[in-house]
């Protein structure tokens, strides 16, 4: 048996909560579930930092999937924004389902978002799916995917 059970959440650094939010709660569409700040010797022992304080958002996706994700922001020590890029070793990215892809990128372009490209269809496993890749307010990578229904 492996070691992993299951997904618990996915963190994403970022440079201010709160410029952060409207990005995802209301662009994007989660759900705010919680807040917390961390602080002290525990936090900056896991993290391998000194003096670490670290504001924390909790956010769900509209079907309540139990893979939670987290904003966070360290306030202390403050660091400059990562350079990684697509294709990059050290760079990740995930997914997001959706459902009318194309509306729903002309809704966000209309709205300021920064895409990558325009979306884009193409084979996978015997399926068309369309993908589009878009930036968030600190210029991480996230994928918007619409797939046939399962």
């Amino acid at each position: 048996m492996g070691i992993v059970k299951s997904l618990d959440h996915i963190a994403i650094t970022v440079s201010n909560v709160e410029k952060s939010l409207p990005f995802y709660v209301d662009l994007l569409g989660f759900e705010e579930v919680g807040r917390h700040r961390l602080e002290g010797e525990t936090i900056s022992t896991m993290t391998g930092k000194p003096d670490v304080v670290m504001k924390v958002v909790r956010l769900r996706t509209p079907d309540n999937s139990k893979v939670l994700l987290d904003l966070q922001e360290y306030v202390t020590p403050k660091e400059t924004a990562s350079h990684a890029r697509l294709g990059m070793a050290n760079h990740s990215h995930f997914a997001f389902k959706v459902k009318g892809i194309l509306a729903i990128y002309n809704r966000l372009k209309e709205k300021g978002a920064q895409f990558v490209s325009a979306p884009v269809s193409f084979g996978v496993e015997h399926e068309e799916v369309r993908v589009v890749f878009l930036k968030d307010p600190d210029g991480l990578i996230l994928e918007l995917v619409e797939a046939p229904e399962e």
